[in-house]
């Protein structure tokens, strides 16, 4: 695959995104995130509030170009990845949640299998680079922020969208605060699974056209 081509419904959906929201001020890779995300929610206004981290576009399509390791906090936003990209791309994913090792882990640690899931892929050595895609569990994301100021975690990027009202909003700030790791997330409660995919296969399809 050389270049994206969309359904011709997800063209007509985006010649109608694209005449109900002005990009211009936009760069190029930020619109085809937004637009995506628009077009996975339905909701002009969902990417009010989103914080891209200079260099987080680089960083990603440097990754999926060196074949990055994709983990991803819930089966969810794995099966959201849109598969003919992910091949095209050479790119695997992991998700450990439903792991029996995970379910042993968290209950020996006391924590969620989200944040179990993520140490057990912090401590696993690979050459890929590695990419962490959180659309559910505001758990993972700020147990991802202090395994990285602890030097414990190795990424290339962190799209944290986690949805919900305990621990949500506060996990996007420090992830918006940290150095560490280029991070694209939002403001505020709103996110989830569908959300962190789409944010996804619109950097798949943005290193498609880099790499064209």
């Amino acid at each position: 695959m050389s270049s994206y081509q969309p359904h011709p419904i997800e063209k007509k959906s985006y010649e109608i995104i694209e005449g109900l929201v002005d990009f211009s001020s936009y760069p190029a890779a930020h619109s085809e995130i937004f637009k995506r995300v628009i077009h996975t929610t339905g909701d002009t206004g969902f990417i009010k509030g989103f914080n891209i981290s200079e260099g987080a576009i680089q960083s990603a399509v440097r990754a999926i170009s060196n074949e990055a390791l994709i983990w991803t906090d819930v089966t969810m936003v794995q099966t959201g990845l849109k598969r003919a990209l992910l091949k095209a791309l050479n790119l695997k994913t992991c998700c450990m949640i439903h792991d029996p090792e995970t379910f042993q882990k968290a209950e020996e640690e006391n924590t969620t299998r989200a944040v179990a899931g993520l140490r057990r892929f912090a401590e696993q050595k690979v050459d890929s680079p590695k990419i962490l895609i959180i659309g559910d569990a505001p758990t993972a994301l700020q147990e991802a922020v202090d395994l990285s100021l602890k030097n414990q975690l190795d990424a290339e990027l962190i799209i944290g969208i986690p949805v919900g009202f305990v621990g949500t909003e506060s996990s996007k700030t420090s992830l918006s605060q940290q150095k560490n790791i280029p991070f694209i997330t939002n403001e505020g409660t709103r996110g989830g699974s569908t959300v962190a995919a789409s944010i996804f296969n619109a950097l798949m399809i943005w290193t498609l056209k880099a790499n064209a």
